[in-house]
């Protein structure tokens, strides 16, 4: 008997009380699962970085020294917001980011990566709300 995998869980862009617009589940999320893969544009990452000088936020992941995805313009997987302590992590494989769920997710509630330190100049105030939050980015 084949097992089947579970049916990829339903997403919503809303308003986040952490910055802008977030992503969140709609259906509960299983743990470790594969939620999707951001999208955007290759580019040069010193010409990326130009471009995101002055932006309130950064939708950019640097995959090395050279080569980052714009995603900007990607789906709605660019709305994922920090959070020091994350329920998503990106995974990077050959210039693709996929995103996976790090335990159970309840339906209603944000999905947040840690992105660690930011390319905002002088760094940037966390919102994020979690216990043990470091403050910035």
């Amino acid at each position: 008997m084949l097992s089947r995998m579970p049916d990829r869980p339903q997403l919503a862009v809303r308003r986040s009380r952490i910055h802008g617009r977030g992503l969140f589940a709609a259906t509960a999320i299983p743990r470790r699962m594969k939620l999707g893969e951001v999208s955007g544009e290759l580019v040069r990452v010193a010409a990326a970085r130009r471009a995101m000088r002055g932006r309130e936020a950064i939708h950019l992941v640097e995959f090395d020294h050279r080569w980052a995805l714009d995603c900007s313009r990607g789906n709605d997987f660019r709305h994922l917001n920090h959070s020091c302590r994350a329920n998503c992590y990106l995974r990077l494989i050959r210039r693709r980011v996929e995103v996976y769920s790090r335990g159970a997710i309840a339906a209603g509630s944000e999905l947040t990566v840690d992105y660690g330190e930011t390319q905002h100049r002088g760094g940037m105030a966390c919102a994020c709300g979690a216990p043990g939050c470091r403050g910035r980015l």
